[in-house]
């Protein structure tokens, strides 16, 4: 079954995060509503390349901005709407995963474990974001001198 990833985040957090990586303003899709809450989906139309949809969401790990990332499974390549959609950051605190290991064990492992996964990768982007950044601001204050 195809599969897609959904990052949501605030509008005022995900439009320059799409800027930033060089993606069209069309790969951000507001959902209608009261709240300025927004997605970007990879793959769609407007954002084709997994690196692009990387470089977004490490845009918005590195400066801690709030966001949620979602693995949506569709019917089909030709039809893509959403079958089913699993929430896998932030990761579910350990009462709700004792509720749903009650309803599917195996389910909820496999959710648990993917969910820790995202999450170790997301702190170590964080860090190496941290080290960049502060690489950059020694080379500046080095060049000045």
């Amino acid at each position: 079954m195809p599969t897609k990833w959904v990052l949501e985040s605030d509008l005022i957090f995900l439009e320059p995060a799409a800027r930033f990586a060089g993606l069209n303003p069309n790969a951000v899709r507001e959902y209608p509503g009261p709240t300025k809450v927004a997605a970007l989906i990879y793959p769609s139309p407007f954002c084709q390349n997994s690196i692009d949809w990387m470089r977004a969401l490490s845009h918005l790990v590195a400066r801690n901005r709030d966001f949620e990332l979602f693995l949506v499974n569709v019917k089909s390549e030709s039809d893509m709407r959403e079958s089913s959609r699993t929430r896998v950051y932030p990761v579910l605190d350990d009462q709700i995963l004792t509720l749903l290991n009650q309803i599917n064990q195996a389910d909820t492992l496999n959710l648990a474990q993917q969910s820790r996964r995202v999450e170790n990768i997301l702190e170590r982007l964080k860090q190496r974001a941290s080290e960049a950044l502060r690489d950059e601001i020694a080379y500046l204050y080095n060049k000045e001198r």
